[in-house]
């Protein structure tokens, strides 16, 4: 057992694309973080999720925040008014904000499968995403000086300071090892694979290609790690993580 680092940042995406909330402690179930990207937003007409990485009338979804209330999600639009998803009063807003129909939806339990599930998740890989400040620092010495590698950019749920010993992209080397996260326990199952996304102005950050670009040429296929859960538990700020 040999100690990795502590959690500094815990993060939760109550709808996927949308910018999520920076939490204090957060419960990991089965799915991992409890009540992330448990929604997503839909184009009413098409029926399809969105996609800021993949199409340009998409790119400002980012722009938009969720977060979770007494098990209630809300959005922030872009005119400092909360609002209840699955309400015509959110999807209004967004609609607004976007310039075509959309509408807030709640991905089905179990997630269904196939192109014609309407409401599956954008995403069904693993549980939880980890990123480390030694991955971070080395991206960031490997970019141009002028670009902003900031971790809201990476939409991690975990974010590990790293003991002082550990450089570079340091979780690649956890590959299908256990870690010890609070009272929780998972196993590392494969590296987080980018796309255009970590680019895109969102939250006070400028687009912004060169991040993307030098993921591509440095990062050897990914930048963090995508786990699992095996035992659910409490993470907290602070918190230990420790490498089996």
């Amino acid at each position: 057992m040999t100690k990795v680092g502590k959690i500094i940042e815990l993060w939760r995406y109550p709808v996927s694309s949308l910018r999520g909330e920076r939490l204090e402690e957060a419960a990991l179930d089965a799915h991992g973080i409890v009540g992330d990207r448990r929604w997503g937003l839909f184009d009413v007409e098409a029926g399809k999720v969105a996609a800021p990485e993949k199409e340009k009338r998409w790119r400002v979804a980012p722009e938009m925040q969720s977060r979770l209330v007494d098990d209630a999600v809300e959005v922030l639009a872009g005119d400092g008014v909360w609002r209840a998803v699955g309400t015509p009063e959110a999807a209004s807003a967004a609609t607004e904000i976007l310039g075509f129909p959309v509408e807030f939806r709640r991905y089905e339990d179990p997630f269904p499968k196939g192109e014609t599930a309407a409401s599956a998740p954008r995403y069904d890989r693993a549980h939880l995403h980890v990123l480390t400040t030694a991955s971070l620092a080395r991206l960031a010495s490997l970019a141009p000086a002028d670009v902003q590698v900031d971790v809201r950019r990476f939409r991690a749920n975990v974010v590990i300071e790293t003991e002082p010993e550990l450089e570079g992209f340091i979780e690649k080397e956890w590959l299908n090892r256990s870690l010890a996260i609070g009272s929780a326990r998972a196993i590392v199952v494969e590296p987080c694979e980018r796309c255009s996304f970590v680019a895109l102005a969102q939250g006070g950050l400028p687009f912004a290609p060169p991040v993307l670009h030098t993921i591509a040429r440095h990062g050897g296929g990914g930048f963090g790690i995508q786990v699992n859960v095996t035992t659910p538990g409490a993470l907290r700020v602070g918190d230990e993580v420790v490498l089996a």
